[in-house]
């Protein structure tokens, strides 16, 4: 690729970070948690904690001290005994994005920070699309540059003009 004098190899939009067929196969992912985290918030990502959800889960036993307003009066009518109805609890999930963008990330052709800034745009776009919170940050001796708290689609070009615009 030749330069014509005053233009730049860095990329400026985000096709030039994630092209179009690129993102659409990233449509298909999903970041899954391996651990049951106590988020503080309630997402769109079942959990497999049982609590007082939407969907239904389980039945258990009714034990004392249990709120009276989760027993199955239905089967309490047929059987007699009391049984607290189960629902799958949906929680929020965060993901932290966390790019090296230090010195040494400009060595290489192409340059190492070209392909970590893809990466890490590409980890963010899935994270994004399937509603997932997502904080970005960017580090060299420490935290140089830091974009908290997106979620959905509508974030998408924020971030690629953040991280576009990151040195």
């Amino acid at each position: 690729m030749t330069q014509t004098p005053g233009t730049s190899s860095s990329p400026r939009r985000l096709s030039d970070l994630l092209d179009s067929k690129f993102m659409a196969r990233l449509d298909a992912l999903d970041i899954v948690s391996r651990k049951i985290l106590q988020g503080r918030l309630q997402g769109e990502r079942r959990s497999k904690r049982r609590g007082s959800g939407v969907e239904f889960a389980d039945h258990r036993p009714y034990v004392i001290g249990d709120d009276l307003r989760f027993v199955d009066w239905n089967i309490y009518g047929r059987l007699e005994q009391l049984f607290l109805k189960l629902f799958l609890v949906e929680q929020d999930l965060s993901v932290q994005v966390v790019l090296d963008v230090s010195a040494s990330s400009a060595t290489g052709e192409p340059p190492k920070a070209l392909a970590i800034k893809r990466l890490g745009a590409a980890l963010a776009y899935v994270a994004m699309v399937n509603n997932s919170r997502v904080s970005v940050s960017l580090f060299a001796d420490g935290v140089v540059g830091q974009l908290p708290n997106m979620r959905g689609r509508n974030y998408i070009g924020r971030m690629a003009d953040f991280l576009l615009n990151a040195d």
